[in-house]
Parts: C-alpha cells; sequence; structure tokens
C-alpha cells in the first residue's frame, strides 16, 4: 500500500477525523447553458450515510480499516487522491513529511448516487491540509483534486451542510458558486429506497452521456429555474411539503427523461422506479432519485407519516417479491463536515 516513503518520523503525534456528510442532487438548472452558464444543481445534505476517515503521520502511506471493505479500486482511488494532493496543494511538503496512515471508518456507498467520490476527495484533502497546516479552503481542494466540474452540491454541503442552490459554470468558473442555502423544515423527512443490486452511471458512461446526449431543450430549462426560484424555495421557507414535493416530481420528470437513454428510463433501477411509482399511487409528492441513482427518496413531513410511508413500502417490497431494495429514514443535515483534531507534540 505504499506510494511514497518517509525519511524519518514525523515530530508531531497528530491525529485528525473528519465526518462528512452524503448529499442527494435533485437536478440540473440548466443543462441548455444558452445563457452562458451551464449545469447549476439543487441538492442537500443528509445524516443518513457519512464518510468519516482519520490521518496521522507514518513512515509510508497506509491505508487502513476496521468496519469497511477496502477493494482494489477504492485502494486506487484513495492513491491517485493523495499523488493528486501532494502534486498540487502539497507540492511543497517535503518528501520527508509525506507519509501519513489513513484510517477509513466509515464511507458513503459508491455509485448510489450520494456523492460518495467528491466526499472521499475533500475528506481526505482537508484531512491532509489540516496536517501539514495548510490554508487552502474547500473549493481550492475541490479543484486541484479534480471535483466540481459540473455540480457544485457536494462541495457546498461538505462546508455548509443544508439545502443547497449552485450557480453552475461559465467559460471561466473553476467551481460552482453557492447562491443560496437553507435549512429544511426540522420535522420533514426524507425516505430512502437503495437497490444493492444496482450501481449509477459513473466514469466514462457518465462523461459519455454529459457529451452525446441530444441538446436540452431551452424552454425545459426555463422551466425548472422557474420552478426553482418560484415554487420549490418558496415552499421550503413556508414549510409547504405539498408544494415543494409537486416541484422536485416536475423537475426529476424532465431531467430524467433527458437522461433516460443512458440510464434506461427515467430512473435508473427498474425495481426503485417500481417502488417510487407505488409511492405516488397513495398520493405522496416529492419523488426522486438522487444524481444517477440507483437510489431513490420521497420527501414527506413528519415521523408518523414516514414511518406510515415505509410500512407500506415494506408491504408491497413483501408482496412483488422486490428482496434487493433496503428502506431507511433520515432527515437534512443542517451542518457540514465535523474535523476533530487531536495532538502529543515531542519535540
Amino acid at each position: 500500500m505504499t506510494i511514497l516513503q518517509q525519511e524519518k518520523p514525523h515530530p508531531i503525534t497528530l491525529k485528525i477525523r473528519v465526518s462528512a456528510p452524503a448529499r442527494l442532487h435533485l437536478g440540473f438548472l440548466d443543462l441548455n447553458g444558452e445563457a452562458g452558464r451551464k449545469f447549476g444543481s439543487i441538492g442537500l445534505a443528509i445524516n443518513s450515510h457519512n464518510t468519516v476517515i482519520e490521518v496521522e503521520p507514518a513512515n509510508s502511506l497506509i491505508i487502513a480499516a476496521s468496519n469497511v471493505t477496502i477493494s482494489a479500486s477504492l485502494e486506487n482511488k484513495i492513491k491517485q487522491i493523495v499523488a493528486s494532493f501532494y502534486t498540487t496543494l502539497g507540492q511543497h511538503i517535503p518528501l520527508s513529511q509525506q507519509g501519513v496512515k489513513l484510517s477509513l471508518i466509515e464511507l458513503i456507498p459508491s455509485h448510489a448516487g450520494l456523492g460518495s467520490g467528491t466526499q472521499l476527495a475533500l475528506t481526505i484533502g482537508t484531512l491532509l491540509c489540516r496536517l501539514h497546516n495548510l490554508s487552502a479552503n474547500t473549493a481550492d481542494i475541490a479543484f486541484h483534486l479534480g471535483r466540481g466540474a459540473r455540480s457544485g452540491i457536494g462541495i457546498a454541503t461538505f462546508d455548509h451542510g443544508g439545502f443547497i442552490v449552485d450557480g453552475g459554470l461559465n467559460s471561466t468558473a473553476q467551481i460552482p458558486p453557492l447562491l443560496a442555502r437553507y435549512d429544511l423544515p426540522s420535522s420533514w423527512r426524507i425516505i430512502m429506497i437503495m437497490d444493492h443490486n444496482n450501481q449509477g452511471v459513473h466514469g466514462s458512461e457518465e462523461l459519455h452521456a454529459f457529451t452525446h446526449l441530444p441538446t436540452f431543450p431551452l424552454a425545459h430549462s426555463q422551466t425548472i429555474c422557474h420552478l426553482t426560484l418560484m415554487k420549490l424555495l418558496p415552499a421550503l421557507v413556508e414549510n409547504d411539503i405539498d408544494s415543494f414535493g409537486q416541484a422536485i416530481t416536475e423537475i426529476q420528470a424532465l431531467i430524467g427523461d433527458h437522461f433516460s437513454p443512458t440510464q434506461g428510463g427515467r430512473y435508473t433501477s427498474v425495481l426503485v422506479a417500481q417502488l417510487l411509482h407505488y409511492a405516488q399511487s397513495l398520493g405522496h409528492t416529492g419523488i426522486a432519485q438522487s444524481s444517477w441513482g440507483p437510489t431513490g427518496c420521497i420527501f414527506v413531513d413528519g415521523d408518523s407519516t414516514a414511518q406510515k410511508l415505509i410500512g407500506d413500502l415494506t408491504q408491497y417490497c413483501q408482496q412483488e417479491k422486490l428482496t434487493t431494495l433496503s428502506l431507511s429514514m433520515t432527515d437534512a443535515s443542517s451542518s457540514g463536515a465535523k474535523i476533530e483534531i487531536s495532538s502529543n507534540k515531542s519535540l
């Protein structure tokens, strides 16, 4: 697991932990780009999944875990992040101080639509900046580690938590600007539907989709922006779950149908789609797929409503033998990443 050697032990015994929340990506504002900015996103931080990693000085790069399985692809991804850090933000750090031990405590599931890649990179980048006393902010870390090329939701939720709207990218922007940040009403809940036998579009397939799909109709972008500004955000501020849900469902329909040639339909997972449609038949709105999925979600108001819906969906899953799906309830995270530092100087 070693890619960087340290000549002698680091003089300070230092351990830093970063805990970063997962995010839901609920849609793009403007995939057309005719107005001069492209993408723009809406989304929020959630409490159900987190990336939690600790770092401490070591004689080499060590990747360790107790409750997390380290696959070859995950190990390679972490090595690439660390190598990118020490060739960009950390390029002036002596080789003798580049040995670190990364202890993986909790990870967001990969390719589930919950922002695992961005949170992994930002968490490791933040850990290394704190370890080496570098003052780079989250936007700097994201840019140098190759995040934020389309959506800024994961970057903003790392810093602030909450419900986020970002402004997309123009021809010169490196990271999408944060336009709005709100706390979700405290009583709102999110029913999460996960398909453990499926993965969202990622890697080269995702890149191909963004470069080869037809141009997104300008009228659809205008509709999404109108829904966001005049329905979604006012409903959030006024604690109107019905209008909020209606806006989310309408936005998701336009985005999902555009990406359907790549993901095989409005939703990536046929089984998640089946359950979302059933929830709609029960009268629920706020029907969404996060990012490329396959994770689906439903916004409701109140614990009793959430528990009733979970019961109805569980019964339906048993009836239809949808055995690969799991259901859970979560809420929005109102805070971003948490950083804990402990040190014992031996000078």
